[in-house]
């Protein structure tokens, strides 16, 4: 489906991609290959220092930017200089930003700069946990993995061409290719179960509970299952793909089971859950205000002052530079804005635009709520497109996608009443929907799992999130006084 989409992606006049993150990665800047420092493996740890520097400023951009708050900051700084303390390049050797994404990430960049997002820290029940995320990173950046990583890039692309020459046969390029990204990806795969190795006995060191490590990659898998739920996915945490940069989650979890065993000391060790939620408590959750909003099948953006529906089944996404739903049987709907003069005519560019490489059929012309618009049916590379565009304010086209591999009789319809939704919003509506943000509450006696997921300011699978952010179990009995995480405006 991911590659298939990409196709599709590609082949739409002006599209962008959309990234969902929601794994641990590795610190994947990009290296200069060309320095022979580097690939002699003499880099010094002032040349480390500029390569995170300037691959910095496009992380923060990449990301929306650090999430400002101060309490967060101080927490994540403390949690950090606590590890650093045991850690290789000393207390002043590490430098941990919260950027402002809902995107559940951790990554690390040589020199020392450590990133964590405001989703992992949502999904983190206790400091135990975050630190580690934390030290996961710290041990990449120890270990000098992305330095590594990108020697092991040169080394496999030289491999593959050697390979490629020996055999000299039709397809030999790219079996070559497939190849060296295999190396690299089991390479990878080596890096992150030696990181969390080396991240948990960090933790242990430093008096934390090492099996906090395992409780949070059990919540990764969780909301990861959850997610792909949403959007109509199907997500096999045992599924075994050789091009994949991270091992399965059960074997991350088996291995990390095994480290935290040996290392648990007699009192457990320090997990500080108030110390968390407290910190978190207020904290942003889901969509930037800046970027619009999702609440289950609706998205409203408030700047733009619009909004639209998907259809009932459908799943909603939200990304800086579209909105795409996925739908149970396949089909993908993608909404965003282009550029298009005033005086230009919109059915002409479709017969133009709408689709590269491909047949235009189709199209025609008429309104939605008031505005001007063209529809068009295009078909390219086994994808058949159902494109509208609708004008704005200005130059602005706002632009609606349908894309589906296996046409239904359906299809017309079910995109006509997603675009039949858009429309413009008051201001006054426009401000009435505020962001969610964690909201810290105490178990009251006769409270249970579903009834404090009724209070989940969303609308769609309330019990399920419910569960999945506290680390709670189904059926799991609640204790009057316990914290709980409940997502509330």
């Amino acid at each position: 489906m991911q590659r298939n989409a990409s196709t599709w992606r590609t082949r739409l006049a002006g599209a962008t991609g959309c990234v969902l993150a929601v794994v641990l990665v590795a610190a994947c800047a990009s290296l200069d290959p060309n320095n022979p420092g580097f690939l002699a493996g003499e880099m010094s740890e002032a040349q480390e220092q500029r390569i995170g520097a300037r691959e910095n400023p496009k992380v923060l951009a990449a990301f929306g930017g650090a999430y400002e708050p101060a309490q967060i900051s101080r927490y994540v700084n403390r949690v950090t200089t606590r590890l650093a303390e045991n850690a290789a390049s000393g207390r002043d050797g590490y430098r941990v930003t919260v950027l402002n994404s809902p995107s559940i990430n951790a990554f690390s960049l040589p020199g020392g700069f450590i990133y964590v997002t405001r989703g992992l820290l949502a999904l983190a029940n206790n400091e135990a946990e975050l630190a580690a995320v934390i030290a996961h990173e710290i041990a990449h950046i120890d270990s000098r993995h992305a330095l590594q990583r990108e020697q092991q890039v040169t080394s496999a692309a030289s491999i593959g061409r050697v390979t490629a020459d020996i055999m000299r046969g039709p397809g030999a390029s790219a079996e070559a290719l497939s190849f060296a990204r295999n190396q690299l990806a089991k390479f990878s795969r080596q890096q992150e179960l030696e990181a969390d190795a080396i991240g948990i006995r960090l933790m242990a060191k430093t008096g934390y509970d090492p099996r906090a490590a395992v409780s949070f990659l059990r919540s990764l898998s969780r909301q990861t299952q959850l997610h792909s739920r949403r959007l109509n996915r199907i997500h096999d945490p045992n599924r075994v793909d050789l091009t994949a940069t991270h091992p399965t989650t059960p074997e991350r979890i088996s291995a990390a089971e095994q480290d935290a065993r040996a290392l648990t000391p007699a009192d457990g060790g320090r997990r500080d859950a108030a110390a968390h939620l407290a910190a978190i408590d207020g904290v942003l959750y889901g969509d930037d205000p800046r970027e619009g909003f999702v609440r289950g099948r609706t998205f409203l953006h408030p700047r733009l002052g619009i909004t639209f529906s998907v259809p009932d089944g459908y799943g909603l996404q939200n990304a800086p530079n579209a909105v795409v739903g996925f739908a149970p049987d396949g089909a993908i709907v993608r909404f965003d804005g282009i550029e298009i003069s005033r005086r230009a005519s919109l059915v002409r560019y479709l017969e133009r635009n709408a689709v590269r490489g491909g047949e235009v059929r189709e199209v025609s012309e008429g309104r939605v709520n008031g505005r001007d618009a063209g529809f068009a049916v295009a078909s390219a590379d086994r994808w058949i497109f159902r494109i509208a565009l609708i004008r704005g304010r200005d130059r602005m086209v706002y632009r609606f996608i349908h894309a589906t591999q296996k046409p239904g009789s359906n299809d017309a319809a079910a995109f006509m009443q997603t675009v039949n939704t858009f429309r413009f919003v008051s201001e006054q509506e426009a401000q009435s929907i505020r962001p969610l943000r964690i909201r810290v509450d105490q178990v009251r006696p006769g409270d249970t799992s579903v009834s404090l997921a009724r209070r989940m300011a969303q609308p769609d699978m309330q019990l399920e999130r419910f569960l999945t952010l506290n680390g709670i179990r189904a059926g799991q009995a609640l204790q009057p006084g316990q914290q709980v995480k409940l997502i509330g405006e």
